[in-house]
């Protein structure tokens, strides 16, 4: 008799969708084709030297063992410190600050330590893919929440106030936003405040993308709303300010409650966080801050190619300009391909990998993410090789 050796419950939970590009390019490029990828949603960029020369000295010095479930004090005062300049926000960091094994422990712990089986929660559609997948494995609900491109990817609350029923907790939002990188404005955040407090919802704030804002375009936190900050989650991440993706620092800022809920988790998940990438995560957020600022005026250079690339293909628009984060979500108009269909086909015609909308939720149908988080000159021929893939897609020769 066959024994199965996994529950039920994880059929509800998809392998990742945007692994498969990734899968399919690297085979291409074993292959000896030229692949330029527009799908890694992480900087290019290598981790400053002092970040790095922190973490060396901890080694040496001895700071291998395990850490506070929290995560080491001179890292909480850091964080609180960042907080507080960037955001305006105080927290206490000894009690309202958690330090995660990256932004995605952060939502999954604090989902899991908040949600009751059926509980449901708004989820921004588009938006990122493993909002969805942490809430079942927190054995809630995510309902898809619309977010309209002729609305600057705003959501739409009209809808959303249609969505709300009594097992509606929470709503998340996601600014600056992937995949779109829309950014919302502080009033903008203000109706969402208002929104979530007159349905007695919990804001759950993606801002893993915080400082990577362009020219004209300014961060705010619900957090700071009068009133607000006690029903605001904050979920932070250094991974992308800092090209620290593999470091596998995040953050979590709520009340006292929730993390206090949060470090039950973590003592049952993994216990701490790896001890001397904090200290590398506290060095970065306590020395200088040049190293983001050349960062993001790159990112933006590189923007600038990605759109006027976008403006000279027939068939590909884009839109709502990107104000923050390191990628452009492209419309694509018909051309007898679905998003998914077309993604595969720029892949295997043209060696390009980017990501169709449609992994991101049903409204990113029609929609190619392009994430910029590549050297210049990839930026102009990855668009070059676009565009001669349009003009044969809009050609009869295909």
């Amino acid at each position: 008799m066959s024994i199965s050796l996994v529950g039920q419950h994880m059929g509800d939970i998809p392998f990742s969708s945007i692994r498969r590009i990734f899968e399919r390019a690297a085979r291409l490029a074993s292959q000896g084709t030229s692949v330029i990828n527009f799908g890694i949603g992480r900087p290019d960029f290598d981790t400053p030297e002092h970040i790095k020369d922190a973490a060396k000295k901890a080694l040496d010095q001895g700071l291998v063992h395990y850490s506070p479930n929290t995560g080491i004090p001179e890292l909480r005062q850091a964080l609180a410190d960042s907080i507080n300049q960037y955001k305006q926000l105080a927290y206490n960091p000894d009690s309202e600050i958690m330090v995660t094994a990256g932004g995605q422990q952060a939502i999954y712990l604090s989902l899991r330590a908040f949600l009751n089986r059926g509980d449901e929660i708004l989820v921004p559609d588009p938006g990122y893919t493993q909002f969805a997948s942490a809430i079942r494995l927190a054995g809630g609900k995510g309902v898809p929440m619309p977010l309209l491109a002729e609305d600057n990817f705003m959501p739409n609350l009209q809808a959303a106030a249609k969505l709300i029923r009594p097992s509606t907790r929470g709503i998340i939002i996601n600014s600056p936003h992937n995949p779109t990188g829309a950014v919302l404005d502080p009033d903008q955040v203000a109706e969402i405040g208002h929104f979530a407090d007159s349905h007695g919802l919990v804001i759950f704030s993606d801002e893993a993308y915080d400082r990577i804002l362009y020219p004209g375009a300014d961060f705010s936190s619900p957090a700071a709303l009068p009133g607000m900050k006690d029903r605001t989650v904050i979920w932070g991440s250094l991974s992308k300010t800092y090209a620290m993706t593999g470091w596998r620092i995040g953050y979590l800022a709520a009340s006292r409650e929730l993390i206090q809920a949060a470090v039950k988790m973590q003592q049952n998940v993994m216990l701490s966080v790896c001890s001397f990438a904090q200290a590398g995560a506290a060095a970065a957020l306590n020395g200088s801050q040049e190293c983001v600022d050349r960062m993001v005026a790159e990112f933006d250079r590189r923007r600038q190619i990605i759109l006027a690339g976008i403006s000279d293909t027939p068939g590909l628009s884009c839109p709502s300009t990107p104000r923050g984060a390191f990628y452009v979500f492209a419309r694509h108009d018909p051309v007898g391909l679905g998003s998914s269909e077309l993604a595969d086909y720029i892949l295997d015609h043209g060696g390009v990998a980017v990501i169709p909308g449609t992994p991101f939720g049903k409204l990113g149908e029609g929609f190619l993410r392009i994430s910029y988080a590549t050297s210049q000159a990839a930026c102009r021929e990855g668009m070059i090789r676009i565009a001669d893939i349009f003009q044969k897609l809009n050609s009869d020769n295909w």
